[in-house]
């Protein structure tokens, strides 16, 4: 996810790619006290992972990096910096991975909540603390009280202050940087370079140098910077009645579709032609709805793959929803507004909240227009797309 803009250490950046030459052999020079570490103090590899237990670049990233580290054993430290700006539970995540980290078992908690990013609310955490041997009421008492908030704090001082990042992931090799979802050749290589610079032999053996399109890059598309994303505390997950279910014919409508002034999108006009996911969402500009969409874009290939068309639905206006999608760099699915009368449709699937705002719902509907899958999501996390892609594999 971006942070914010420096083109000066892009600038420098470039030259270093450019001219094909290493200088990564210096260490990270700012102080981490208190941070999360996994191997030796002395090792001659120190690696800084800045990340967000919400960022969804980061689940990718982390596991990638973290089953690379252990090939390298104690020639390998890894720091974890922990920033909470992608959603509500960001947080009460981190919070708990330092409170792993008083127990001698940050590592498993932090790969556990990654590959669990769908869920991490309060019950989850708690849960994972139990089988990590921590407390129940020391979970929730740090989680309460926000008993690390002082490192957390630093955290985003150093980040944002110091470092002034771009993105999420970021990660330092000594004092080497890159961001965004890397390969795991791309760890071994500049870890490597390291390494033939205090001379010691790889465990690994050599690695071919990344291609130019594994490299880090200016800009990821799909981004809201977060200067633009409205922040939101965490709500209770679900908040109405569903209306609709499994194996019956979803309710028709027609909605107004956003960039496309005067045309509406209708359901039924998919009728024998392609399976729909309507994707419900409750508010534009927030941070895990900024999130969910574009991750359909990332996964076009999929979804095209299984004949299916994605209907986002929100109870924003259009030009709102115009103005955030285009931020978003959306183009290939529908977005529709239901703005007026308000919230139409999601009460007519009794996603409607109390609040105005619909549920974070996504329902899975196939060519005869049968509903087969219903979620109706925790609206504080993003619905897993592993999840949503074998229902669509089920279709076929």
């Amino acid at each position: 996810m971006k942070i914010t803009m420096r083109f000066g250490l892009f600038l420098l950046f470039l030259t270093v790619v450019l001219m094909g030459t290493w200088q990564g052999a210096k260490a990270f020079e700012y102080d981490l006290a208190g941070r999360p570490a996994i191997g030796p103090a002395d090792a001659p590899v120190h690696i800084v992972e800045v990340s967000d237990y919400q960022c969804r670049h980061c689940a990718k990233a982390a596991p990638i990096l973290h089953e690379v580290v252990k090939q390298y054993g104690d020639l390998v430290r890894v720091t974890v910096v922990s920033i909470t700006v992608n959603g509500p539970y960001s947080e009460m995540a981190a919070e708990f991975a330092l409170t792993a980290f008083d127990h001698g078992k940050f590592e498993q908690a932090h790969i556990e909540m990654f590959a669990n990013q769908s869920n991490l609310s309060l019950e989850y955490l708690v849960a994972l603390g139990k089988k990590l041997g921590i407390p129940e009421a020391e979970v929730r008492d740090n989680i309460k009280n926000h008993k690390h908030r002082n490192i957390l704090k630093k955290n985003f001082s150093l980040v944002i202050d110091e470092l002034e990042l771009e993105y999420t992931p970021t990660i330092y090799i000594n004092d080497f940087k890159s961001h965004g979802v890397k390969s795991a050749d791309f760890y071994r290589y500049y870890i490597n370079q390291v390494l033939k610079a205090e001379n010691i032999a790889s465990p690994v053996g050599e690695v071919p140098k990344p291609s130019e399109s594994d490299t880090p890059q200016t800009s990821q598309p799909g981004i809201v910077p977060p200067d633009m994303i409205y922040p939101v505390a965490a709500l209770k997950p679900v908040d109405s009645q569903i209306k609709v279910k499994v194996g019956q014919q979803a309710p028709d409508f027609e909605l107004p579709i956003v960039g496309a002034p005067g045309q509406t999108v209708r359901l039924s006009d998919y009728r024998g032609k392609k399976n729909i996911v309507l994707s419900f969402v409750p508010a534009a500009w927030t941070p895990a709805c900024s999130a969910q969409w574009p991750e359909y874009n990332e996964n076009r290939t999929q979804f095209n793959e299984l004949d299916t068309m994605i209907i986002g639905i929100s109870v924003d206006n259009v030009p709102t929803l115009f103005s955030w999608t285009m931020t978003m760099g959306l183009a290939w699915f529908k977005v529709a507004s239901d703005f007026y009368p308000h919230g139409q449709v999601s009460e007519l699937y009794g996603i409607l909240r109390s609040n105005g705002e619909s549920e974070r719902a996504v329902i899975v509907i196939d060519k005869q227009g049968i509903i087969r899958y219903i979620d109706v999501h925790d609206i504080n996390t993003r619905p897993d797309m592993g999840v949503l892609i074998q229902e669509l594999q089920k279709l076929q």
